[in-house]
């Protein structure tokens, strides 16, 4: 390479332009193909399903 440019690339920022970010992405229906039960899956920060109104962290620890 004989081009002595050290900025050979343009610098891009973490998050491109014109792509919304994935929480603004609307998700649509779900399409369920064949038997599957579908589970909802608990994070940390969910509501217990217990009913007592704390987190689900708060209440395993």
């Amino acid at each position: 390479m004989t081009n002595s440019n050290p900025y050979l690339f343009e610098r891009s920022s973490k998050r491109r332009r014109g792509y919304p970010s994935e929480t603004a992405v609307k998700r649509g229906d779900r399409v369920v193909h064949g038997h599957k039960e579908l589970h909802e899956k608990l994070g940390n920060n969910d509501l217990c399903p217990c009913g007592s109104g704390r987190c689900f962290q708060a209440v395993l620890s």
